[in-house]
C-alpha cells in the first residue's frame, strides 16, 4: 500500500469515529510501540496474541484438483503432520515442481497478523534450501519466504513462524505460488486480530518517513538467476518484502561496468552469446533475461517501476572494474567494448597487464558515460560508481605514463609506486569521471523538462582517507564542488585497509560532509554478519558517529543466517529504527516447533536416510 492510501485509511478511521491514539504520521519516528521489548514481527507482540487461531489443515487450499496424496510435478502433495502441540495435513512440494497457485479462504474480518508455520527441507541427512511464494490477494506481488532455521537434534525438520504482514483479511484471502527450483512445505496459517490502537500503529509506522534511510543494493545478477522469471510478476516479487521497510533508496546494479540486463545498444548481455555456460546459474541468468527480452519486458524499467510504486528512489549503479572476468568465466563476463580495445588495459608497474580498462583513457569514461545516459531514460532518481567493485581503474599503462609525462615530465615507471604525483594524477582523472557523471545527471533533469531537480550521485567508496587517496578518490573536493550526494562507505574493498579492520572510518566521513546535504551510509554485507547483537552494536555505533543511514550490500531477506539462529530480514529491514536498535527490541527469537511426525516418519533417535 501506498503512503497516500494508507494515510486515508487512517484519516477514515477517524472520520467513521472509531476511537484512535494519536501517533507520527511522518517525520518523526513513532517512540510508542505497542511494546517496546518485543520485536516487530514476533507474534508475543500483539495484544491479542492468546486469541491466535491456527489453520493446520491447508488441504483446505483451492484449487482441489491441484492436490494430491502422490507425487506429480504438477500437484502439491498433501501430509499428514504432527507436533507436540498440534496436527494437520501440510502441502509440499519439490524441486522439480511445477503445481499452480494455490488460494486458503481465511474468512476473517478486519485487521489481523498473519503467520506461516514453514517446514525445514531434509536434504536426505541435512537442511537445504527452500522458498515458497505467499501473498494477500489485496496485495500487487508474492514475497517470497523460507524456513531460515536448522534442523533440531537428531536430525529433527523444524516449523518456522515466518511473518507474512499485517492485512485487512476482510474478503482479503491468501494465495501460495512455487518458487523455480526450491521445495517448501507449508504446515500451517496463524492469525492474530489488532486492535485500533495495533492497527492505528502498523499504518502510521508505515507512512512516516524518519526511519526509511536505510540503503539497499541489487546486484545485476542474482535477482534474477535463482527464480527464473518468465513474467513482470515474477521479477516484482523480488522487490514485495522492502514494501514496509526502512530500504527507500536503492542502489540498483546492471550487472557490470558496461554488462546490463536491460534492452541496450551501448553495453551488453553477460553471457548473452554463449550456448555452454560456466555453471548452471549463468545459464538460468541468460536464458531468463532472453525470455523476457523477447517478451518486451525490461528488468530495469519493472525495477524502477517497483520502486516508485514503494515511494523508493532507485539510483543505477555501474561497477568500476566489471569488465571482464577470469576463466572458467572468460566469455561469461566479459565487455564487447573490453575486448575491442585490448590498447587500453591497465599494465602494472612491471610491465604485468591486468584485466581491467583504464579511466586514464577519455573514451573509457565516455562509453560508461553513455551507458548511464541510456539507463537514466528509464525514469532512475539518479546514478550510483560503484568504485570498490573494484579497484584498479588505472595503473602504468601507456595512456597514463602519457598523461604522467605531460603533467611532471618523467616516465611514471620511474618513479616509485606510492609517490605523492601518482596519486595526485589519479585524483584528477577520476574527479574529471565524476564530473562527467554530474553533467549527464545534470543534462538528463534538463531533458525531463525539470532542470531545477537534481538527480542524485552515489559513489562507493573505501574505509580512510588513505584508502581512498591511493586510488585517486579526492572525496573532499567531490563534496566541495557539490558532484555527490550519497557515499557508501565500502570498507569490505580489496586492495584496501578495511579488509583487514572490518570497518570503515564513520567519524572521519562525518567530518568531512557535516553542513553539507551530503549523506553517509556505512556498508553492512549482508552474508558477513556473525550476530544480530553485535550488528546492533555496530550499527549503534556508527549512528553515534554521524551516520545518516545504514547501506546493505545484498539484503538478500532468503539467505540463511544460522549465527544466533537470529532470521535475517526481520532485522536487516528495520536498521532505520534507532529506538528500537538501542532497546534491543528488534532482536527476533524464532518461534520455532519440531515435528513429531511427518507422514509415515516418527522422529526419533533412529532417524531415517542413512541407508542412501
Amino acid at each position: 500500500m501506498t503512503v497516500r492510501f494508507e494515510t486515508c485509511m487512517l484519516m477514515a478511521m477517524i472520520t467513521c469515529g472509531i476511537a484512535i491514539t494519536t501517533t507520527p504520521v511522518c517525520g518523526a519516528e513513532p517512540t510508542t510501540p505497542v511494546d517496546k521489548q518485543k520485536s516487530l514481527t514476533h507474534p508475543a507482540q500483539w495484544h491479542n496474541a492468546d486469541k491466535a487461531e491456527r489453520v493446520t489443515d491447508m488441504s483446505r487450499c483451492f484449487p482441489a484438483e491441484a492436490l494430491s496424496d502422490r507425487r506429480h510435478h504438477d500437484k502439491w502433495k498433501v501430509f499428514e503432520y504432527e507436533t507436540a502441540e498440534f496436527s494437520g495435513n501440510c502441502i509440499s512440494i519439490g524441486r522439480e515442481s511445477s503445481a499452480p497457485d494455490l488460494t486458503l479462504k481465511l474468512g476473517k474480518q478486519g485487521w489481523h497478523a498473519v503467520y506461516i508455520g514453514l517446514s525445514s527441507i531434509t536434504n536426505l541427512v541435512r537442511p537445504a534450501k527452500n522458498n515458497v511464494e505467499a501473498k494477500f490477494m489485496s496485495d500487487p506481488s508474492y514475497t517470497r519466504v523460507s524456513n531460515r532455521l536448522d534442523l533440531a537434534s537428531p536430525r529433527r525438520d523444524v516449523l518456522e513462524e515466518v511473518f507474512l504482514g499485517t492485512a485487512d483479511l476482510t474478503d482479503n484471502d491468501l494465495q501460495f505460488s512455487i518458487v523455480h527450483q526450491m521445495p517448501a512445505r507449508i504446515h500451517y496459517v496463524k492469525t492474530i486480530p489488532l486492535t485500533v490502537e495495533e492497527v492505528t500503529q502498523v499504518l502510521s509506522d508505515r507512512a512516516q518517513t524518519a526511519t526509511k534511510t536505510s540503503v539497499a543494493t541489487f546486484d545485476g545478477f542474482t535477482w534474477i538467476h535463482p527464480f527464473r522469471p518468465q513474467n513482470r510478476a515474477d521479477l516484482a516479487a523480488t522487490f514485495s518484502d522492502y514494501r514496509d521497510s526502512d530500504f527507500k533508496t536503492w542502489w540498483f546494479q546492471v550487472g557490470g561496468a558496461d554488462l546490463v540486463h536491460h534492452p541496450s545498444k551501448v553495453g551488453n548481455l553477460m553471457g548473452g552469446h554463449l550456448d555452454s555456460f560456466p555453471r548452471p546459474a549463468d545459464r538460468e541468468y541468460v536464458e531468463s533475461v532472453r525470455h523476457l527480452h523477447q517478451q518486451g519486458i525490461d528488468p530495469l524499467q519493472v525495477a524502477v517501476e517497483e520502486a516508485h510504486a514503494q515511494s523508493a528512489e532507485i539510483l543505477v549503479c555501474l561497477r568500476a572494474a566489471g569488465w571482464k572476468a577470469a576463466p572458467p568465466w572468460e566469455e561469461f563476463f566479459s565487455s564487447e567494448f573490453y575486448e575491442a580495445h585490448p590498447e587500453w588495459r591497465c599494465v602494472d608497474h612491471d610491465g604485468t597487464p591486468t584485466m581491467h580498462l583504464s579511466y586514464a583513457v577519455e573514451e573509457v569514461q565516455d562509453h560508461l558515460i553513455d551507458v548511464y545516459r541510456e539507463a537514466l531514460q528509464r525514469g532512475t532518481d539518479g546514478a550510483g560508481f560503484l568504485f570498490h567493485r573494484g579497484m584498479p581503474m588505472m595503473l602504468w599503462e601507456e595512456p597514463f605514463r602519457q598523461r604522467f609525462f605531460t603533467e611532471f615530465g618523467e616516465d611514471p615507471r620511474q618513479v616509485a609506486e606510492d609517490d605523492p604525483r601518482v596519486f595526485q594524477l589519479r585524483a584528477k582523472i577520476v574527479t574529471g569521471f565524476i564530473r562527467k557523471i554530474r553533467a549527464v545527471l545534470d543534462e538528463t533533469s534538463a531533458g525531463r523538462g525539470d532542470a531545477d531537480h537534481r538527480l542524485k550521485l552515489a559513489v562507493s567508496t573505501f574505509a580512510t582517507r588513505d584508502d581512498n587517496r591511493k586510488f585517486g578518490l579526492d572525496v573532499e573536493r567531490w563534496i566541495e564542488e557539490k558532484l555527490v550526494d550519497q557515499i557508501g562507505i565500502a570498507w569490505f574493498a580489496f586492495h584496501t585497509s578495511g579488509l583487514k579492520t572490518k570497518s570503515g572510518d564513520t567519524s572521519y566521513y562525518e567530518s568531512i560532509t557535516n553542513g553539507t546535504d551530503v549523506k553517509i551510509f556505512p556498508f553492512y554485507v549482508g552474508w558477513k554478519m556473525p550476530s544480530a547483537e553485535v550488528l546492533l552494536q555496530n550499527v549503534a555505533r556508527d549512528y553515534d558517529q554521524g551516520a545518516d543511514g545504514i547501506a546493505i550490500w545484498d539484503p538478500n531477506q532468503f539467505v540463511n543466517w544460522q549465527s544466533g539462529k537470529q532470521p535475517y530480514w526481520p532485522l536487516v529491514s528495520k536498521l532505520g529504527h534507532r529506538q528500537r536498535i538501542r532497546d534491543g527490541s528488534l532482536l527476533y527469537q524464532p518461534v520455532a516447533t519440531p515435528l513429531t511426525r511427518l507422514g509415515e516418519n516418527h522422529y526419533s533417535r533412529w532417524y531415517p536416510n542413512t541407508g542412501f
